[in-house]
């Protein structure tokens, strides 16, 4: 279960505030994904994971875009990152077709 490993990942975390960057991960993952029903988030455990320890890791750095360490660099972003979006398949596209209906198309 998603929660369980978070806990063995961020022993530090609170469970509240796991649930909250699992909600929002949830939402993201739908969002990006084009999907109009929420999606079950056990499909994409290891997305939502990343997602949330990439949060975590960055909690109280919200407004920075770049940051330094010594010689290691990065930059956050405010979308998905790369490494979450790797771990997820290809967004969804609805096309229109007026003489059919919608239809549910997969981008190559």
């Amino acid at each position: 279960m998603i929660i369980d490993d978070l806990q063995i990942l961020l022993p530090n975390a609170k469970l509240p505030v796991l649930n909250l960057y699992i909600r929002k991960a949830t939402t993201l993952i739908t969002l990006y994904l084009n999907l109009s029903d929420v999606l079950n988030i056990e499909d994409y455990a290891d997305a939502v994971e990343e997602y949330v320890v990439i949060s975590i890791n960055k909690r109280g750095n919200e407004g920075l875009k770049q940051f330094s360490f010594g010689s290691s660099s990065g930059t956050y972003g405010n979308d998905l990152p790369d490494s979450v979006i790797a771990l997820l398949p290809v967004p969804y596209a609805t096309m229109i077709d007026t003489s059919i209906g919608y239809n549910d198309v997969i981008l190559p």
